[in-house]
């Protein structure tokens, strides 16, 4: 039910047209993941919950092989119009192969992994990356919260699932190295913070 929810609320944000740049931190934080990317000599990455493949475009730009993976058909669709590598897939069974990447980025998806499923969801992601890859991992955070906050005009309203620091970073380190953790405080949506982990396998 959860997924069949997130698809109808993205696929109904891909059709308006909703998302179309990135805030200043997003950009940021890319940028200093792709550093990382570099000096590790990452160079083929998969995008899980790319939404309509901003990030995608990005790191295809800065020379990555990337494919972008979303759950909702129409931002796929998106991506392809684009004439970008992306599929339709879950992040609980992702379709790769074991160690098919260098290194995986998601942003604000684990915002929508309820807390009893986090162990499936990360160790999918970690199962296609190979030892040694690095994972960029961005969520919404600060508190310990479940539940469907009724907020946006599109619906149905989504299930949303964020974490204290500390309860976040314990739960990434088993694991994986958390080889850097940041929260940020951002002004919307109030009072939730920003959370970005770099992983490596």
């Amino acid at each position: 039910m959860l997924d069949a929810d997130l698809i109808a609320y993205y696929d109904a944000e891909a059709r308006g047209g909703h998302r179309t740049i990135h805030g200043d931190l997003r950009h940021q934080l890319r940028e200093q993941f792709a550093a990382e990317l570099r000096t590790a000599d990452c160079t083929h990455l998969v995008d899980v919950g790319a939404g309509p493949g901003l990030d995608t475009a990005e790191w295809q730009g800065d020379g990555f092989e990337v494919v972008g993976l979303d759950l909702a058909h129409e931002n796929v669709r998106r991506m392809h119009e684009r004439d970008l590598p992306a599929v339709t897939g879950s992040l609980y069974t992702l379709p790769f192969r074991t160690h098919s990447f260098d290194a995986l980025w998601t942003m604000s998806t684990f915002v929508h992994v309820p807390h009893a499923r986090f162990d499936e969801a990360i160790t999918e992601m970690i199962r296609v990356v190979r030892p040694g890859g690095l994972l960029g991992i961005g969520t919404w955070g600060g508190q310990d919260f479940e539940g469907v906050p009724e907020f946006g005009d599109i619906r149905p309203y989504r299930f949303f699932s964020l974490a204290a620091h500390d309860r976040w970073h314990d739960m990434l380190a088993a694991h994986a190295i958390v080889t850097s953790f940041d929260s940020y405080v951002l002004p919307e949506p109030a009072p939730w913070h920003y959370q970005f982990a770099v992983l490596q396998v």
